[in-house]
């Protein structure tokens, strides 16, 4: 049996790249029209096996933060909606089940005839349902002056 040497690693243009995902995402049925991240993973990745400087690619992030009118620091972002802090009792007007859900996990004061068992999931499901709510609310403050 002849073992076959590792084949060497080659450059792929681009559009290769993307056409051949495509292709890949193709063939089980997955059809879409917005390729344009396509390569956003598999570049960043790909430039680590050519060896880029990091630092390089640092700058290049820093350009386009700067383009974009945000600052320069590193996970710097700002959403006018996020500045607005709800109360917890305007919070608790939203989804009023959610805080005895959450109440009764917290707790472990569920019974066994409870056809609802606790899971990761459910546990999970219920923390979002929570930050959601805030979520909505200070979405909607900002959308009453579109749709009074």
């Amino acid at each position: 049996m002849k073992i076959k040497p590792p084949r060497q690693a080659q450059e792929w243009s681009s559009s290769s790249h993307r056409e051949s995902i495509g292709r890949a995402l193709s063939y089980p049925g997955i059809r879409s029209n917005k390729m344009t991240h396509i390569n956003c993973g598999s570049s960043a990745r790909m430039t680590g096996n050519v060896c880029a400087n990091v630092d390089r690619i640092r700058r290049q992030g820093q350009l386009v933060r700067s383009m974009a009118g945000f600052p320069t620091c590193v996970r710097f972002f700002y959403l006018a909606c996020a500045a607005l802090y709800p109360s917890t009792s305007l919070c608790k007007k939203l989804f009023p089940p959610i805080d005895e859900r959450y109440d009764r996990l917290a707790a472990q004061e569920l019974s066994p005839s409870d056809p609802i068992q606790p899971t990761v999931a459910e546990n999970a499901f219920v923390q979002v349902i929570m930050m959601f709510r805030k979520t909505f609310i200070q979405d909607s403050v900002l959308m009453m002056e579109l749709h009074p």
